[in-house]
């Protein structure tokens, strides 16, 4: 029985001692590092391009409401309100305006048009925001004094799925988001993701791209896909080997093993105590 009991309690210990947390230490090496820098040219990024069924979200001010008293309500009163953000499937994201996750904007239609007030119908697909800004703002001159116009894409979103912590959309009010920045907001990848090997799914004018990036790579900041645009689909493939930190069985078990082990060596060391004692 000694015997026995010797063996459970060296078994204890290693199983114990095996799902121990692992902890990773930082500024523990003092070895000089390689003092160069490397510098890589980057491409400039390119505005957002309004495409069918964005949200456009449209603030005009003016200084006629000071002067005149004629203020340009009915050109921020129109428009319909939208779900974005949280509360519209998951995303994450800032949505502003009426209620929470809610905001009033014009949706463009599938052939580039929206309707705005007293104007009518404006082409807004194919162009920049600041080509529609323009546009706006000379077209309002016949209305209002000095009219400014703001425009956003409410729904600037891209979507990360598969091997990811959190899958679901994100959106990008600054009308800017890498892949990198993708994926942070998704949680980051788990160990049984791959990294090398990212599909990038986009729709350009009737045409659907599918284009692989690597994150490993430094060509990565090269590539056309490093900056995502709206409706981007980010999809990270499921590793093929699962094992790099330890088989799942004994990440998932190991605790309850030895915490069963470790219940039956106290158990059996308190009978043995008794029968010492008698």
């Amino acid at each position: 029985m000694r015997r026995i009991a010797y063996v459970l309690a060296v078994i204890s210990v290693l199983m114990t001692s095996c799902a121990g947390t692992k902890r990773s230490v930082y500024f523990k090496d003092n070895t000089p590092q390689d003092p160069r820098v490397i510098v890589q040219q980057m491409d400039k990024v390119h505005e957002a391009i309004v495409q069918p069924d964005d949200i456009l979200s449209i603030h005009i001010s003016t200084i006629s409401s000071i002067l005149d008293n004629s203020p340009s309500n009915i050109f921020n009163d129109g428009g319909a309100p939208y779900n974005i953000g949280p509360s519209s499937g998951g995303g994450r994201g800032g949505g502003s305006g009426v209620g929470s996750g809610t905001t009033k904007g014009y949706l463009v239609d599938p052939q580039g048009y929206i309707d705005y007030p007293v104007i009518g119908k404006i082409k807004v697909a194919g162009y920049t925001i600041r080509q529609i800004k323009d546009a706006l703002t000379v077209k309002l001159k016949d209305y209002v004094k000095e009219p400014v116009a703001e425009v956003n894409i409410v729904n600037y979103k891209v979507t990360v799925l598969g091997e990811i912590m959190q899958p679901g959309s994100i959106i990008a009010p600054n009308h800017k988001i890498s892949v990198i920045d993708a994926i942070a907001a998704a949680g980051d990848i788990p160990i049984s993701g791959r990294k090398d090997n990212v599909l990038i799914i986009r729709e350009t004018e009737g045409t659907r791209e599918f284009a692989r990036i690597n994150l490993n790579s430094r060509d990565l900041f090269k590539s056309p896909y490093y900056y995502l645009k709206q409706n981007d689909i980010v999809y990270i493939e499921p590793n093929n080997i699962r094992k790099q930190e330890g088989n799942n069985f004994f990440q998932l078990y190991l605790p309850a093993i030895t915490s069963l082990i470790s219940t039956v060596l106290a158990v059996y060391g308190v009978v043995q105590i008794a029968n010492i004692k008698q």
